[in-house]
């Protein structure tokens, strides 16, 4: 096929595909176009993470060991049928024009100009300040994926014992990150009353494991809870979207019991995950929303409970 070829891609609106042969993950040989066939079939799923959420972009025109950029405003150029909104920034005194990803013709616009990462917060754009769930991103410091699992599953143990829903993915590099849909009402203030409870918890247990320390200098070998990742502004990897790296791996749902019996981020990549999403579905899909207030008031009124 030649570089220069374009095609045309049946979605709710046409989307032309331009040098679909080209690799973006060299190494796993997938070109743009197999990315593009990715997206199309993770659709089903991956759209409902996305919907109604601002779209942070991380670009790679020219595949994985090409140049790369973050991007928050829509470029130059995008289609008339791509929603978009309008946010102000404090930061940059004017208003940014976020993507919002409602459709598969608006996943493969964005597959077609290298957007190989999909990063997305917690709310939604019509209430930017009420979280519709809770994470806790477990970040190892050093090399190795035991750490991780340790703590993934000491979480796991606290959360069951509080009967609270909660689901885990990979982050599709190194992490993993635990999720509780929350109820409709919460407010980022009382979310983090929670996540850091949680956090000294995991701490409290593991000192030889977790950190919360900041400062990547700070942290030593150890696994870092952040929980101050979950907030207004803060945002995550979008569930099954694709990380920049070598083997093609992707932010994967995956049940407690596959990740206590060794299951590693490696092994999800844009190969092997439509096939899983069509026999297992959507795993993070853990039930209702959870109402934590009446945990929250209590940590209010004692700090340090025992856990």
């Amino acid at each position: 096929m030649s570089a220069s070829t374009e095609i045309e891609v049946p979605a709710e609106h046409p989307v032309t595909i331009t040098h679909p042969d080209k690799l973006l993950w060299p190494e796993a040989g997938i070109t743009k176009l197999g990315y593009v066939r990715y997206l199309a079939q993770v659709a089903p799923v991956m759209l409902p993470h996305l919907q109604d959420r601002l779209l942070t972009m991380i670009r790679f025109p020219d595949g994985i060991h090409g140049h790369s950029f973050y991007q928050k405003d829509a470029p130059a150029g995008t289609p008339e049928w791509v929603r978009t909104e309008a946010v102000w920034s404090p930061d940059r005194q004017e208003r940014i024009h976020y993507v919002v990803v409602d459709s598969v013709a608006t996943l493969l616009w964005l597959a077609n100009i290298g957007c190989l990462e999909l990063h997305v917060g917690f709310s939604t754009v019509g209430k930017p300040n009420e979280p519709t769930s809770v994470a806790f991103d477990l970040d190892p410091t050093a090399p190795g994926f035991e750490r991780v699992r340790t703590v993934a599953m000491c979480l796991h143990e606290l959360l069951g014992r509080l009967d609270l829903p909660h689901a885990v993915k990979t982050s599709g590099a190194t992490g993993l990150q635990l999720f509780i849909p929350l109820a409709p009402g919460h407010t980022y203030e009382q979310t983090r009353v929670f996540t850091r409870a949680v956090a000294e918890y995991a701490l409290k247990r593991l000192p030889h494991l977790v950190t919360l320390e900041r400062r990547v200098k700070d942290r030593g070998d150890k696994v870092y809870v952040d929980y101050l990742q979950h907030g207004a502004t803060r945002t995550l990897i979008a569930p099954y979207s694709p990380r920049a790296r070598r083997e093609a791996t992707v932010s994967a749902p995956l049940t407690f019991l596959e990740l206590g019996r060794g299951s590693r981020p490696e092994d999800f990549t844009l190969h092997n995950m439509p096939r899983r999403v069509h026999e297992r579905g959507d795993l993070l899909q853990c039930g209702p929303g959870a109402d934590l207030r009446p945990i929250v008031s209590f940590l209010q009124r004692r700090p340090a409970p025992a856990w």
